[in-house]
């Protein structure tokens, strides 16, 4: 699908024109179209192919015309236009956290700042005083971004790299030298964030530098960064690179295994190899490497050098959990609180996706920028939900709330209408500095609820955002073990828990939940990015508590808990 790169597109046209300052309605209209193709629940592709893009809601002629454009030639000439208005260095401002196209373009045009180098410079001189609205407290917040930036140092977070990599290798995929190609890397592992997109491809010996050169000249490329006589280094957005690797058929097993790494996983391949005799150069097929080094294939998530080829050649490796093997979503929102759909639509959509199950879990009334629930709504909703599940007898509606956590660790709602929910779900909304101390107790205190059965992103991160407080992990995964109570895989741009706290947590026998944290229906579909998650924690489906059936889900659900 090439939804997520087209959506792109015209955010990028809207950006461009409301840093130019032009008229508000037109940039809307762009930003509806990108809602509109993000949405859209099948490819854009086939919609064009068949005639269904005028139906799409949100687009018109001229958005219409621009998927046609892109999807022919893999460009929109009118973005190249916008982009060649500016200095390359003014769009890359728009990765700064808090500044807005607005305010980019009344750096520009007030003071001839560019790029974040010269952003940064200003600030460090002063130079931002005086300038409407850009008060002390603004300066401070856009210089905490700059930081931030700073320290996320190029790291792209899974869930932009991935649409990004897919659609780079499929233009690859197109061109007419190349026999084999694979997205690799840190991608391929499925690592949270990456530093570089990576794609492997094969072809005839005599053909390799023919298609490197067709590689830097694509439309999306907006630097070529490096190219030697077998790989190429280009930039295709700000922020993120694309490196393809090319090498003959013959060694295309090789390419993958080395491309993929990690540095440790391949490191720990060549001291094996040397004691066989064996060269990893030379091998057509992957599978057939770890054969020849008498060890069973190693899933590429699982190749970060934490034990992996002891137990290959032990013949140990975990079934890893997949896709399929989820029964249901334990996490998502309805309009009743901060979501874009209805129950129904909700509900609908799991049914779609063939869960048996699908929990409804609005905010609760602390998060009243969200329109949390207060007990009155919760029982007002509950009635919602019976009508709904009279419509849908095929899959269970769990009704369930998002309680915040308050600061001194007491839940948001009182225990009776808790008490009387199927599922609840604790997290945490406010209060992120509290000190580590503090914000453990706070933590175990909602763990050790009578009601609580989840706690939900249990650090706070943001991928490629925020960092996340300050939580003592093991003691929350030794209490989560106490209490009988799961944590939770968030498989939106959270990713929280990451792998390597998940993976402790399965370790102890907590068990896990992957769920999408839905907002709306398509955000159903990141589900994928938490079992990535998972299986780099080396998860399995009895590790994950949404992989039970309905009667095995109701029995946990009335566990006995060592809780007081």
């Amino acid at each position: 699908m090439q939804n997520a790169a087209v959506a792109q597109v015209f955010e990028d046209i809207a950006d461009c024109l409301e840093i130019a300052g032009e008229n508000v309605f037109k940039i809307r209209a762009y930003r509806r179209a990108a809602e509109a193709v993000a949405t859209h629940p099948e490819a854009i592709e086939d919609a064009s192919e068949n005639g269904a893009l005028d139906k799409i809601e949100g687009l018109g002629a001229a958005s219409v015309a621009k998927i046609k454009e892109f999807l022919a030639t893999g460009r929109v000439l009118e973005l190249e236009k916008l982009r060649e208005q500016y200095p390359a260095g003014l769009l890359e401002l728009l990765r700064v956290p808090g500044l807005g196209p607005k305010k980019i373009a009344q750096l520009y045009q007030e003071r001839g700042i560019a790029s974040v180098e010269t952003l940064q410079d200003a600030i460090e001189k002063n130079e931002l005083a005086g300038l409407a609205g850009f008060g002390a407290k603004t300066i401070d917040n856009i210089n905490n971004g700059l930081k931030r930036l700073g320290e996320m140092s190029q790291q792209v977070p899974l869930g932009d790299a991935l649409p990004a990599a897919v659609s780079l290798a499929r233009l690859v995929q197109n061109t007419d030298r190349v026999l084999d190609v694979c997205v690799t890397g840190e991608v391929r592992r499925g690592c949270d964030t990456i530093s570089e997109i990576v794609i492997a491809a094969s072809a005839e010996n005599d053909d390799i530098s023919a298609l490197l050169d067709g590689f830097v000249v694509l439309p999306v490329v907006q630097k070529v960064v490096a190219q030697d006589e077998h790989s190429a280094t280009i930039r295709i957005r700000p922020g993120i690179e694309a490196r393809l690797e090319v090498d003959t058929r013959e060694r295309w097993g090789s390419l993958l295994f080395r491309t993929t790494g990690s540095a440790s996983h391949i490191e720990a391949a060549k001291g094996r190899a040397q004691s066989h005799n064996i060269n990893l150069d030379e091998f057509a097929d992957e599978a057939a490497l770890y054969r020849v080094l008498d060890a069973d294939y190693i899933a590429p998530e699982l190749r970060d050098g934490r034990g992996e080829w002891q137990r290959a050649i032990d013949q140990t490796l975990p079934n890893l959990i997949t896709t399929q093997d989820i029964r249901g979503d334990l996490h998502a929102h309805s309009t009743w609180s901060d979501g874009t759909a209805s129950i129904r639509q909700m509900v609908a959509a799991a049914r779609e996706r063939g869960y048996q199950y699908h929990a409804i879990t609005d905010h609760s009334k602390a998060l009243a920028m969200a329109n949390g629930l207060d007990a009155r709504r919760l029982r007002e909703q509950r009635d919602e939900v019976a009508q709904v599940q009279s419509e849908f007898p095929d899959i269970r509606i769990i009704h369930g709330i998002e309680c915040d956590i308050l600061r001194d660790g007491t839940m948001d709602l009182d225990d009776e209408i808790l008490h009387e929910l199927d599922f609840v779900i604790a997290s945490v909304h406010s209060a992120f500095k509290m000190s580590e101390a503090e914000q453990t107790a706070r933590m175990i205190r909602a763990i050790a609820h009578p009601a609580v059965d989840l706690v939900a992103h249990p650090t706070g991160r943001i991928v490629g955002r925020r960092p996340g407080y300050d939580v003592n992990i093991p003691a929350l995964i030794e209490a989560a073990r106490e209490y009988s109570t799961a944590l939770e895989i968030n498989a939106s741009e959270r990713l929280d828990l990451r792998d390597e706290h998940a993976f402790l947590a399965r370790e102890a026998g907590v068990l896990l939940c992957i769920d999408t944290d839905a907002h709306s229906t398509r955000m159903l579909d990141n589900l994928h990015l938490g079992i990535t998650t998972a299986r780099r924690a080396w998860c399995e489906a009895k590790d994950v508590l949404n992989t039970k059936t309905v009667d095995e889900l109701t029995a946990w659900l009335s566990r006995p808990q060592s809780k007081s």
